[in-house]
């Protein structure tokens, strides 16, 4: 067999620009001016599977297609999706410790068994998981409990891996065992063991694929508390100040918002939230 080298396209500085400024608008994801080995190697291989020979022509072909399904693709590319179970394990610990006892404290005093959270930035479904796994824990008790998880990101590449819940034992070896053993079914793919997420750990959880950026999120909540974490690094300020208004407002009153220990809130929101550790919020009322 003959392997045929395929040269680099080369990516200019104004179709980097062109580019940047497409992802920033439709993302959210600011590139600066750095980036641009990073981008020509992500979208390279978008331009080979649509055998365009220059970024212009690519930049032309997804601003004007009909739909948004190359935009979804190029936004997959650029993006990224690190992450794993009991990632920051602080978060879960302060809402198994502080923010869930008192959430539940709430409930009862309003007579109300509904507690509803958000995961921002669910990505390939680690983070959502290990929060669907703190809830089920600590309301394993309380049956009669309505507990829900939204479950959103921007690239619904991510969001198919998610859905699936299938992961190595690489992937799960943080979760601890007796919770591995209660909430995951072994399988078989392909010849290696795997771990699939239970059926019930997966009924607490609706994924949908949503952009930050848009102007109103497409559901009403209020929640009790959301995670936003490790999203904003890729803001610029402003981005990042519209998304936590947003965020904010679809906080009940004393419900807690998490970001990433690596991203500050804006100091224009100090005055909306008690600070209670670092990158953990709670609404004031």
């Amino acid at each position: 067999m003959v392997h045929v080298f395929q040269k680099p396209i080369e990516l200019k500085p104004g179709e980097y620009r062109s580019l940047a400024r497409l992802i920033y608008d439709k993302s959210g994801i600011s590139l600066g001016d750095h980036k641009q080995e990073f981008m020509k190697t992500r979208l390279g291989k978008r331009l080979r599977a649509l055998g365009l020979d220059t970024y212009a022509e690519y930049f032309n072909f997804v601003s004007e297609s009909q739909d948004d399904g190359e935009l979804m693709l190029m936004i997959n590319a650029i993006s990224t999706n690190f992450t794993s179970f009991y990632r920051e394990r602080q978060h879960f610990d302060f809402l198994t410790g502080q923010a869930l006892p008192e959430i539940l404290r709430r409930k009862n005093a309003e007579k109300s068994t509904r507690v509803r959270a958000w995961c921002a930035a669910a990505s390939t479904g680690e983070e959502p998981y290990t929060l669907a796994l703190t809830l089920a824990e600590f309301f394993s008790r309380m049956p009669t409990f309505d507990v829900k998880l939204l479950a959103t990101d921007i690239s619904t590449k991510v969001l198919a891996q998610a859905m699936e819940g299938v992961y190595t034992f690489d992937k799960v070896k943080t979760v601890p065992p007796a919770l591995l053993e209660r909430y995951f079914d072994r399988t078989q793919v392909d010849k290696e063991s795997m771990y699939q997420v239970s059926a019930r750990l997966k009924a607490m959880i609706t994924f949908r694929r949503l952009n930050l950026m848009e102007a109103s999120f497409p559901f009403r909540g209020p929640f009790d508390f959301i995670s936003c974490r490790n999203v904003m690094i890729y803001f610029d300020p402003p981005t990042q100040a519209a998304v936590v208004d947003k965020l904010l407002r679809m906080l009940l009153p004393g419900g807690y918002l998490l970001i990433g220990h690596s991203e500050n809130l804006p100091a224009t929101f100090r005055t909306r939230v008690d600070v209670l550790a670092p990158a953990t919020y709670r609404k004031i009322r």
